[in-house]
């Protein structure tokens, strides 16, 4: 006599067989590789600490009038982008020298206004564009100023 059970008990065993292969073999969309890689560290974060050369208002002009010059072949649109972080970290390390003591506040407002510094978020307009939102002078024919006595 046969037994009933006797084909259905290889694949039983066929069965788990597959299940547990299945379970041990990494599976696409899975985080396994990922999750046993460590985190990368965190990259520290430095200030400038600024000393007295660097705060001569000399050499805050100088490097300032510098530092774009790598970049002149870039776009207009660069160029204004490049201006609005030089303009982030110059007005930064104006302060830190007036903090230091390194720097008068006056000294700073000179420099500020001298090197035609803009605040923190302030839109610096693309060279050839017009500043967003400033009326555009008109082409009517201009009649020639008068003259003061």
């Amino acid at each position: 006599m046969r037994n009933p059970a006797g084909p259905l008990v290889p694949r039983l065993l066929r069965s788990l067989l597959w299940v547990a292969l299945w379970e041990l073999l990494p599976v696409a969309g899975q985080a396994s590789e990922a999750a046993e890689r460590p985190a990368p560290p965190q990259a520290p974060v430095q200030h400038f600490d600024s000393d007295p050369l660097a705060c001569k208002p000399e050499s805050i002009r100088a490097s300032y009038k510098a530092h774009l010059l790598p970049y002149a072949d870039q776009s207009p649109e660069v160029l204004a982008k490049l201006r609005r972080v030089q303009d982030d970290l110059t007005l930064a390390s104006l302060k830190r020298c007036v903090q230091k003591g390194l720097l008068t506040r006056p000294q700073a407002s000179v420099l500020f206004r001298e090197l035609g510094l803009t605040l923190p978020g302030t839109v610096i307009p693309v060279a050839g564009k017009g500043v967003p939102g400033a009326a555009q002078p008109s082409a009517a024919p201009s009649t020639p100023a008068a003259t003061p006595p």
